[in-house]
């Protein structure tokens, strides 16, 4: 699959323990389909892949000052989505 086409992270087939932290896994799953391919790909290197700042830039090909500033505008589209997301339950 191209990466421009790229999905957001899918759930674990295990299931979770607590019905809130499932509410909130699905929340930030169907957040981060909102938000656009940089943010995802900077959020999926830093968050879901442990990366340091200096691995993301390597591995996204951008300065390590542009992973900080993506990230930082990542986290706020994030959290906007979660809460337009909260308003539509």
């Amino acid at each position: 699959m191209p990466v421009s086409q790229a999905q957001p992270p899918r759930l674990p087939d295990q299931p979770i323990g607590h019905s809130s932290e499932q509410v909130s896994r699905h929340l930030v799953v169907a957040a981060l389909g909102r938000l656009t391919r940089e943010h995802r790909d900077v959020l999926r290197e830093l968050y879901f892949r442990g990366s340091s700042v200096a691995q993301a830039a390597h591995a996204l090909g951008i300065a390590p000052g542009m992973v900080k500033s993506r990230t930082y505008y990542a986290l706020h589209a994030l959290r906007l989505a979660i809460e337009e997301l909260r308003g539509i339950e």
